[in-house]
């Protein structure tokens, strides 16, 4: 038996009508596509809602993912071709590709120590910076307050990625708050789930641009009719969440404090029993992290690889977050938006820690005998863990 299985995030033979209402009225009235066409609210409008007050926010818009919700939020930002965004070098590669589909340079921001970035970059990279992304990761909030501060200052747009970092905060806030543009996922792995879909929330201006170009660039009137005949119309892809997703969403953000207590309480189960033999990689703000990943950092790479194996062969799930980053893949390695950034713009920490940095997921679905488990195989293996880095 797994003991923690990061893809069970939500299994529909275990819940009952009471605990899905929104899934099991869409199923029971089979209108599956955003534009409802009876009295019922739009599953889609109700988390566009409450994403927009969760972010603090005036609007949201449900998008088909996480990655098209940044290349979305980048054009409605006003990014062009040939325009260089800021980074965090550590982070998924989507992050850098989302910037790279719009014709951009991905400049990296390297960590200044682990889970922080390095706000250098933001005064010394040489011309204009058309936005910063900065993305939160494994259920950790990156502080970014002085981050919003050197973006306020040179006029610049800051976009913070929340696809792993929903329920997290940081000294500075919630993941997402400071952000002119907030963007969450809804893939299988994060804290709410749909298999996939995600969302933008900003100013109603900017998400008003991202609803276009994700709805065939329609203006929509009364009823969800589109008109493309309105001069505001524009050239765009279809780009939408279906009904079905939103509502899973739905369900699931209703319970999200909830998923966040269990998600807490099983983390700090897990470190009770860790108890001073394992240091654990914390973010500024523990008591603020979403509690979905327990994180260590190796000794090495190549203890990192027989970690993840030994908790394999346990039937406990650990992971080296990225192996790399975006910038050591081929594909970016060959492409011109990047071969000619400078060599100071090599993000040296993140290439020599990242690779190290080890996750353990801790869903809220575990047992404590299944934290038990985790804790004991970690135990058993800390000697490829640091004591400090």
């Amino acid at each position: 038996m797994t003991v923690v299985n990061p893809h069970q995030f939500f299994d529909l033979s275990k819940e009952s009508p009471d605990s899905l209402p929104y899934l099991h009225t869409v199923l029971k009235d089979g209108q599956l596509f955003r534009y409802v066409e009876s009295e019922r609210e739009s599953a889609n409008t109700a988390i566009e809602r409450y994403f927009a007050h969760y972010f603090g926010k005036e609007a949201a818009v449900a998008v088909s993912n996480g990655t098209v919700g940044l290349r979305l939020a980048l054009q409605a930002a006003g990014v062009k071709p040939g325009d260089r965004v800021l980074v965090s070098a550590y982070s998924f590669i989507a992050c850098a590709m989302a910037i790279a589909s719009v014709g951009a340079v991905p400049v990296p921001m390297d960590m200044s120590t682990a889970l922080s970035v390095d706000t250098a970059a933001l005064t010394e990279v040489d011309g204009p910076i058309a936005a910063v992304m900065i993305v939160h990761v494994q259920g950790h909030a990156v502080p970014i307050g002085r981050v919003r501060e050197l973006c306020d200052a040179r006029d610049i747009p800051l976009i913070e990625d929340v696809c792993q970092g929903t329920g997290a905060s940081s000294p500075d806030g919630r993941a997402g708050q400071l952000a002119d543009i907030a963007v969450t996922s809804f893939q299988q792995s994060k804290q709410i789930s749909s298999g996939e879909g995600g969302l933008v929330a900003g100013s109603a201006e900017l998400v008003e641009r991202v609803y276009r170009l994700s709805d065939l660039g329609a203006v929509r009137h009364g009823g969800g009719l589109p008109d493309w005949d309105d001069e505001r119309a524009v050239m765009a892809d279809n780009l939408r969440l279906t009904e079905l997703q939103a509502a899973l969403v739905k369900d699931q953000a209703d319970a999200l404090e909830d998923t966040l207590a269990r998600q807490r309480a099983n983390r700090t189960r897990l470190r009770e029993a860790l108890g001073s033999q394992v240091t654990v990689l914390d973010s500024e703000h523990p008591a603020g992290d979403s509690g979905s990943h327990t994180l260590f950092v190796a000794r090495t790479a190549t203890d990192a690889e027989r970690f993840c194996a030994a908790l394999k062969a346990d039937d406990v799930v650990a992971r080296v977050v990225w192996k790399k980053t975006y910038l050591e893949y081929g594909v970016f390695q060959r492409s011109e938006l990047t071969s000619g950034l400078p060599s100071h713009c090599w993000p040296k920490v993140t290439v020599a820690l990242g690779r190290r940095i080890l996750s353990v997921p801790v869903s809220k679905y575990v047992a404590e005998s299944g934290v038990a488990r985790v804790a004991e195989a970690v135990l058993n293996n800390r000697h490829h863990l640091s004591r400090e880095w």
